[in-house]
């Protein structure tokens, strides 16, 4: 299990506080993959930064990015795995603080994702320009 996660994007880094990526494959009523799967999308929640560059990126609706999240094992310092990703729009942000409790203020992301790669395996989305 992964203790620790850092986000990487254009020279910017993140504590990741969650992570979800996902994929599926369309299928027929016997269970057939019907098409190419679908995917790119990337679910983070970070801990909130003084830099506004995430918020820039949100709500400039042409600005893609390029970036990595990297999952540490426990020992902190060995790589679990990396999660790469190309050509990426944000496009969902919320950031969110409360007094109440010991969570950092957080912002949470919504990437969507041309080209991602995990370690050595790689998915790409063919979008029209």
């Amino acid at each position: 299990m992964s203790f620790k996660a850092r986000c990487k994007i254009e020279g910017y880094e993140l504590n990741v506080l969650e992570c979800r990526f996902s994929f599926s494959q369309p299928t027929d009523a016997c269970g057939k993959p019907v098409s190419r799967p679908n995917g790119g999308t990337i679910e983070l929640l970070v801990e909130s930064t003084a830099d506004t560059n995430l918020f820039d990126w949100m709500i400039t609706d042409t600005a893609t990015r390029n970036g990595s999240i990297i999952f540490y094992r426990r020992d902190a310092i060995s790589r679990l795995k990396e999660l790469q990703f190309s050509d990426t729009y944000c496009t969902g942000y919320t950031e969110y603080f409360s007094a109440a409790g010991e969570q950092p203020m957080q912002i949470r992301l919504q990437l969507s994702a041309r080209k991602m790669s995990l370690n050595s395996s790689e998915y790409e989305h063919f979008w029209t320009k």
